[in-house]
């Protein structure tokens, strides 16, 4: 039935509705969201969709992730796994990929890349969800795009992004406190940006001094492929 509110027709309300729920082949999710990022009417009613399904999961009880995982995260970061009450615990409670893509596409403030070559979105969110940051990689330019929000670091501090993958644990650079910014990856670490992890640490003005992360975890969420 064709919602009076959209201006679409009841078979691209029902599509909407079916990349919310994460139901569509991976090849049909690009083809999403290629869409998302032209036709607004679209765009509108896939957040429609988030906005009537989103409430659902505040039934769901959420699962900690198996501590190995993070524990695997921070070791590779720090050397050794460090010990803190609730870290990690924002992670249970993360939004699916839909929603990480549509927060990618506001928070940047532009629109996805139409060139040939795989996107990569990371939603990263502080366990108080006080400070979030999303990033979004094209693979084609091989440029990670960050945006960040919320509250930025103290006085003295700077956010630091990094790269871990297997055993490589690799500095981005050091996160603008508030707004967009526009990172190049160089040609020999783009291989590593696949599947890796994004973590950001509270570091010292101008990042770590030593080149190995030397703050706390801030926030940390894995690269996906859209």
């Amino acid at each position: 039935m064709t919602d009076a509110a959209s201006p679409l027709g009841e078979d691209d309300i029902a599509l909407a509705g079916e990349y919310v729920l994460g139901t569509l082949e991976l090849d049909e999710r690009r083809a999403i969201a290629r869409r998302i990022a032209q036709d607004s009417a679209f765009a509108v009613e896939v957040a429609r969709w988030e906005a009537r399904l989103d409430p659902l999961a505040d039934e769901v009880r959420p699962i900690a992730p198996p501590a190995h995982v993070w524990k695997g995260v921070e070791r590779g970061l720090f050397g050794a796994p460090r010990a803190r009450a609730g870290l990690w615990g924002w992670f249970a409670g993360a939004s699916g990929l839909a929603a990480a893509l549509l927060a990618a596409v506001l928070w940047l403030g532009e629109p996805l890349p139409t060139q040939q070559g795989p996107l990569w979105i990371s939603d990263m969110v502080s366990e108080d969800g006080e400070v979030r940051l999303a990033a979004l990689y094209d693979e084609g330019r091989g440029e990670m795009r960050v945006s960040m929000g919320g509250d930025g670091p103290g006085d003295g501090r700077d956010f630091e992004l990094w790269l871990i993958q297997g055993d490589a644990v690799i500095s981005l650079g050091v996160m603008p406190h508030e707004g967009q910014a526009a990172m190049p990856i160089p040609e020999d670490l783009r291989d590593l940006v696949a599947n890796a992890t994004l973590a950001i640490t509270d570091e010292p003005t101008g990042g770590s001094p030593t080149g190995v992360a030397t703050g706390p975890i801030v926030a940390a969420a894995p690269l996906r492929r859209i």
